[in-house]
């Protein structure tokens, strides 16, 4: 991660550049908040949550989807409390 730019691969196999907003700890697990870098011109205020599975500090930790909705709703309401206590 260089510059807090990530490159991930979509299902095509095609690389989107990610800015990481956020990483945080939360219910035991690891969260990268993500928004994909669009031209200036281009707004993005999708956030991309994805937790990492494995050990962070090795080389066999990879962000993975957050298959549990529950999990993911929880994990993104958690996102949206550290940015707003960040704004204030």
């Amino acid at each position: 991660m260089e510059n807090n730019i990530i490159i991930l691969e979509d299902q095509d196999g095609v690389e989107v550049e990610f800015a990481v907003i956020d990483v945080y700890e939360f219910e035991g697990h690891t969260f990268f908040a993500l928004v994909e870098c669009l031209p200036e011109e281009e707004e993005n205020d999708d956030v991309l949550i994805m937790m990492v599975e494995g050990d962070l500090e090795s080389d066999d930790a990879e962000l993975v989807m957050v298959e549990d909705e529950a999990l993911l709703q929880r994990a993104f309401d958690e996102f949206l409390k550290r940015d707003e206590e960040a704004a204030e």
